[in-house]
């Protein structure tokens, strides 16, 4: 009886601690994000909000730049990562842009040109 116990006692351990190990908060599993997405009426820039309820940053990042890969036809599109709809703050931002013109026009700053095209500039504050 005492070995039925434990071993039922032992499976029952290691049941509930595989069962928990995807769910760490720091894990870098990215949930699936609800999106809402708007884009001007040229064309030229677009955003999307992207609803991802107790993202981390490192979440955050990892689903704007899954986000990004996306993006075909704006010149310049903002990203933004929220808990909720109704959320006042954000986990992070950032702007995609599809080229040096673009970043030109838009960036509005005097740094160090990217080095590469499509340049993703995030923001984690």
């Amino acid at each position: 009886m005492r070995t039925h116990t434990t071993t039922a006692l032992a499976a029952g351990a290691l049941l509930a601690l595989t069962s928990c190990a995807d769910q760490t908060p720091g894990s870098a599993a990215v949930r699936e994000a609800s999106v809402t997405a708007r884009e001007t009426a040229d064309g030229s820039t677009g955003s999307a909000d992207l609803i991802i309820p107790g993202a981390t940053k490192e979440q955050a990042r990892a689903a704007i730049r899954d986000h990004a890969r996306g993006i075909r036809g704006a010149e310049l599109y903002y990203i933004k990562v929220q808990h909720s709809e109704a959320a006042s703050r954000y986990v992070c931002r950032a702007r995609w842009y599809a080229d040096p013109d673009a970043y030109r026009a838009h960036s509005g700053s005097t740094e160090a040109w990217p080095d590469s095209w499509p340049h993703l500039a995030i923001n984690c504050p």
